[in-house]
Formats: structure tokens, sequence, C-alpha cells
């Protein structure tokens, strides 16, 4: 591995990080919004988009050109933001913060499943670093425990998780060529505002309900900026120096930083389990990171 692929990994691990770090933060303001301020997860998903996808067509990205360009994204945008945000939200409001981080848990393994069907390549080490990082997701958010497993039972809000997980997989695989055409900006900013455009034409005729005072418009801010221009954009440019299959395991260190943010905020305290699951994370980091090593 030489100077500049070595370069290129840290360059992409670094944008993972600030994308897992603004993700990690989305089911805690989801759930204050849906639970406590009522807010729609119709409205949320549009707000969230718009707003963001506004701010980045202010730096002016590149217009694609190409019709195909476009087709791919008039119909992975909605795909891969406000649809994968209506099931994200839809699932807070419906179940437990622990359930709703499954989201999390699950990507890598959608995104791995994503990939397979694309390339049509299933990888021995892929599947030994997914596992480790899925187990280790499982003790941190505590679905593991002590006392067995704390998965609720079967439910609607389940499922939403399950299909959040499955459209982000979807989102990634398939932008990573147009990323590489017309760049991560570009991409960013178009998919956001073809997704706010695609649930936003519904919202008149929904009974969906607004934020209506300045804490639950403050929130709003904080998903549309933290949760989604930062997280977006740099899990969107981590595309261009990681291999699909390392980018999609640093998605299992979002459990890890919200538990890391609820130390420092909230005064909460790791457990054993906690810590044996990270160091899971660890290992299927290292595993992943070996055979981007190799393959550079």
């Amino acid at each position: 591995m030489n100077a500049t692929a070595i370069r290129r990994l840290a360059i992409g691990l670094f944008l993972a990080a600030l994308s897992v770090t603004g993700f990690a933060s989305t089911f805690v303001v989801g759930s204050e919004l849906t639970k406590s301020c009522g807010v729609s997860s119709e409205v949320l998903s549009f707000l969230r988009f718009a707003i963001a996808g506004a701010a980045m067509l202010a730096l002016r990205p590149k217009v694609p050109r190409a019709a195909r360009d476009w087709a791919t994204i008039l119909w992975l945008g909605p795909v891969g933001t406000s649809l994968m945000a209506w099931f994200v939200f839809l699932g807070c409001a419906r179940v437990s913060a622990a359930n709703a981080s499954m989201a999390d848990a699950l990507t890598p393994l959608m995104i791995f499943a994503a990939a397979s069907v694309k390339t049509r390549h299933i990888d021995g080490r892929g599947i030994f670093g997914l596992l480790c990082g899925f187990l280790g997701a499982l003790l941190v958010i505590q679905i593991i425990h002590r006392g067995g497993f704390a998965l609720e039972a079967y439910s609607v809000g389940d499922v939403y998780v399950l299909l959040a997980a499955a459209t982000w997989g979807v989102y990634t695989v398939w932008g990573r060529s147009l990323i590489s055409r017309i760049g991560s900006q570009s991409f960013t900013t178009w998919t956001m505002l073809v997704g706010a455009a695609a649930i936003g034409v519904f919202l008149p005729f929904l009974d969906v309900v607004w934020p209506s005072d300045a804490k639950s418009w403050s929130l709003v801010a904080c998903l549309a900026f933290v949760c989604t221009l930062m997280p977006f954009w740099t899990w969107n440019a981590a595309q261009k120096y990681l291999p699909v299959s390392l980018l999609g395991v640093t998605a299992y260190f979002t459990p890890v930083v919200a538990v890391a943010l609820a130390a420092v905020f909230l005064g909460e305290k790791a457990t054993a389990l906690q810590w044996i699951g990270t160091l899971f994370i660890i290992v299927s980091a290292v595993v992943e990171t070996k055979g981007a090593s190799r393959a550079g």
C-alpha cells in the first residue's frame, strides 16, 4: 500500500467519521420531534431535505447534463432521501430508540446485499467483517444484554426500520457510479431536492402536523444541518476514497457514537457488554480496512 493509497484511506475514514457523528444524532432528534413535538413524519422528511438541499444549492453545485444522470437522480433521490427518512421517522414514532437504532446496525448488511446483487460477487472476508460488526452493534445498542434479547415483538415499526436500511443500501450502491461522474456535492444536492419535491407534492393532500413553536423549529434546523447536510455530503464524498464494503462497515460506529454522546451529555455509563460490542465493531473495521489496503 503506497503513500497515495494511505492518504486516500485516511481522507475517506475522516469523512466517514463526520458522517457517522451526524447520523448518530438523527434518532434522538427524530424521536423528540415525532413523540414530544408531534410533528408528522412526512413533514420532517420534506423539511430536512428541502432545507439542506437549498443550503447546498447556494454553493452552486454542478448541474448534470447527461439524460442518464438525471434519470438516476429522479429515482434514486426519492428512494435514498425522502423515502428513507419517512421510514426512519415512522419507525421512531412506533418503536423504542433501541429498535429504531437497528437501522444503523442493518445498514452495512443492506449495503453488502445491494452490492452483491449489483456485482454478483460475495467476499468471504467481507461476510466475516459484517457479522462481527453486526454482533457488536447489537451489543452496543443493548438489543443483546445479560438477560437475553431486548428486541420488541414484531411490529409495523420494525418493518419501517428494515425498509429504511434497505433504501439507504440502494442509495449508496447505485449512487456510487454517478458520484464518480458528477461529484459528491452535485449528487447530494440534487438527490435531496428531488427527494424533497417527491414528498412535498403530496403534503397539501395529507392531514399532517407542522412544527409550531420555537423548540420544534430549532430541532428541525438541527435535523436539516447537523443530521442531514453534513452526514449526507460527507458520506457521499467518502465514496470517492473508500470501497463500498469499508464505507458500509463504518455505519456500525453510529450506535457507538450515540452511546458516547449519551455518556457525555446525559451522564449515562456504558456497560461491559457495550464495550465488548465496541471491540467487535473495531475488529470488523480492521478486517475491512485490511481488505481495502490489499485492494489498494
